[in-house]
């Protein structure tokens, strides 16, 4: 089995969690492994529209917390994971820290999570992970990326989009766009994930199709069809 991400209209984590789960992923697979961190997070289902396109969102519900967690503290969380789904959530906050350390120009050590590493982002990258995990494909390909336009508030006030750290993270060969919608289409949560779990950057593979997921982002949008969809198949030769 293969996937393909066609990210368009950007790439949150919270999409991917809703593309993953649209795919098929049962809710389950993806609630176990969140809910083996002990942090109270709850997922919620929501099957919604986008440009009329149906698609499903996920509301991650998290409690209130004023814990504040560096790179070490998300990573001792992770050790009751599966091995497979700790690796690539390790590897992603991994990313994240290293992003945010060069953004900042602090080193990695003195980064605080206090976006990315809130309750939900860890909900999002761990999700993903097991969801990923349990498809078990052989290659997943994504489309060029859609960041957005525009600017966005963080912890500390106004932020350009595409966000810097998004920038740092997909600094390289990744193919990228500023895309159609003026506001922030690839958070820097799903800009890690995907820079992990991608193995190719380019259109839909030769492929027959056996399923099609549709994760939905927040906004409703005029300017696109605001969803990531996910692609899944096997390999036409």
């Amino acid at each position: 089995m293969i996937g393909w991400i066609d990210g368009g209209a950007g790439a949150s984590g919270d999409m991917l969690l809703g593309a993953l789960i649209d795919a098929g992923v049962p809710l389950e697979v993806v609630a176990e492994a969140i809910d083996g961190l002990d942090l109270g997070i709850v997922l919620q289902p929501e099957a919604v529209q986008r440009a009329s396109l149906g698609a499903t969102r996920i509301h991650v519900e998290v409690p209130d917390t004023t814990v504040m967690r560096h790179l070490p503290d998300v990573v001792a969380l992770f050790g009751m994971l599966d091995p497979a789904v700790q690796a690539i959530a390790v590897e992603v906050f991994e990313r994240l820290a290293a992003a945010e350390a060069a953004v900042h120009r602090m080193p990695v050590e003195q980064v605080h999570f206090h976006e990315v590493g809130a309750l939900d982002s860890i909900a999002d990258v761990v999700g993903a992970a097991a969801g990923l995990v349990h498809l078990n494909l052989t290659r997943l390909c994504c489309s060029r990326l859609s960041l957005g336009s525009g600017s966005t508030r963080g912890a500390h006030g106004p932020i350009p989009v595409p966000a810097p750290a998004v920038l740092e993270l997909l600094a390289g060969d990744i193919p990228v766009q500023a895309g159609p919608a003026p506001f922030e289409s690839t958070t820097p949560t799903g800009a890690a994930v995907l820079v992990t779990v991608v193995d190719k950057w380019g259109p839909l593979p030769a492929m027959r199709v056996n399923a099609v997921g549709k994760g939905a982002g927040a906004r409703d949008s005029d300017q696109v069809a605001n969803l990531l969809r996910l692609v899944i198949g096997t390999e036409a030769r």
